[in-house]
């Protein structure tokens, strides 16, 4: 059975060459939000962030049609 060979590869822009993986978990998180306000209200919202005001102001335009 072989061993692993470890090879250190120092990221020059991480504090301390270390690389970032944990921003990966928070890319779907806005569209998941924006989804969720979707289904609970039947209107879509196009901007980040979705705000109280923005979220009022789609369904007053959704209402007035």
């Amino acid at each position: 059975m072989e061993k692993p060979i470890y090879v250190e590869d120092l990221y020059e822009y991480g504090p301390f060459g270390a690389k970032g993986v944990g921003e990966m978990a928070l890319i779907p998180t806005p569209a998941a939000i924006i989804n969720a306000i979707k289904n609970a209200t039947g209107v879509r919202i196009k901007e980040i962030p979705a705000t109280p005001e923005r979220v009022y102001l789609a369904l007053k335009r959704r209402n007035e049609v």
